[in-house]
């Protein structure tokens, strides 16, 4: 029996997981998206293992990893069992240099026992709110020291995967919203059934049909053309005022603006 004591609950942990449950991505599959980041971690930091996830009230759920002599294949693992549980108590990295000389780490199975890692470090992904989703971590077998640089990057590199995380949690938010401001146009407009919905979305879209669903026609939104059915002048102000017109971007800076550090990154892993 492992003497391990799970950490307690951050203060803002109601809120907390609530932002994990807002980003959507756990049970997801996103390796694509986030390995970059534990690559990353593990060139900067030349350590052989790295791993990225979200932590709910349960469980610790993978985004990225790439573990040596454990948990091969896991999608996640629970919470109480995590080292990473402790890195939701601070916005700042948790680096541990030895984990057998921590008091609090020594006698955690994975420190103990098969792979017995030593060096731990732990880079907390945080939104703006300063809420800790989960954790970017570097894993060695052996005591290691990063350098005050090397810890800058990685922070930097967590920094970045939050923007990203974010960046997509907005984007979902919005289809969401999209997608319910939308269906009460058409409502509005007479339009009940899901079929011409979708009919009135494909024409917005541009995609060329030969019939539609018959409330469309009824309230006026659609009319027969020379290539099949088009939206009405009804229909394209519905389409305008609904925002589904050409989208405007706003590009959001990264939080990695020192080219410096991006050039040092690359160079890393073309070395």
């Amino acid at each position: 029996m492992s003497s391990f004591q799970p950490a307690r609950l951050p203060a803002n942990e109601t809120a907390r997981l609530s932002a994990v449950r807002r980003s959507g991505l756990m049970d997801t599959e996103n390796r694509s998206r986030f390995d970059i980041y534990t690559r990353l971690i593990r060139e900067i930091a030349g350590v052989p293992i790295s791993y990225t996830g979200l932590i709910d009230e349960a469980r610790q759920y993978f985004l990225s990893e790439n573990f040596t002599g454990c948990l091969q294949g896991a999608t996640e693992v629970a919470r109480n069992d995590t080292i990473c549980q402790y890195a939701l108590l601070d916005t700042r990295p948790l680096v541990i240099e030895d984990l057998r000389r921590s008091a609090v780490f020594r006698d955690h199975p994975l420190v103990t026992g098969d792979p017995h890692w030593v060096f731990w470090a732990g880079f907390p992904l945080v939104t703006p709110e300063g809420l800790v989703l989960g954790s970017l971590c570097a894993v060695d077998f052996e005591p290691r020291i990063l350098t005050p640089h090397q810890t800058e990057l990685m922070r930097g590199i967590a920094e970045e995967m939050a923007v990203s995380i974010r960046l997509q949690t907005d984007q979902q938010e919005a289809i969401a919203e999209k997608a319910r401001a939308v269906l009460s146009g058409l409502s509005a407009a007479g339009v009940d059934t899901l079929a011409g919905a979708s009919d009135f979305l494909g024409l917005c879209l541009e995609k060329p049909l030969r019939t539609v669903a018959e409330d469309l026609l009824s309230a006026g939104l659609v009319e027969t053309g020379p290539d099949g059915i088009l939206l009405s002048a009804k229909g394209r102000a519905l389409k305008t005022a609904e925002g589904l017109g050409p989208a405007s971007f706003r590009i959001r800076p990264s939080p990695l603006r020192d080219a410096g550090l991006l050039d040092e990154m690359f160079g890393l892993l073309e070395g």
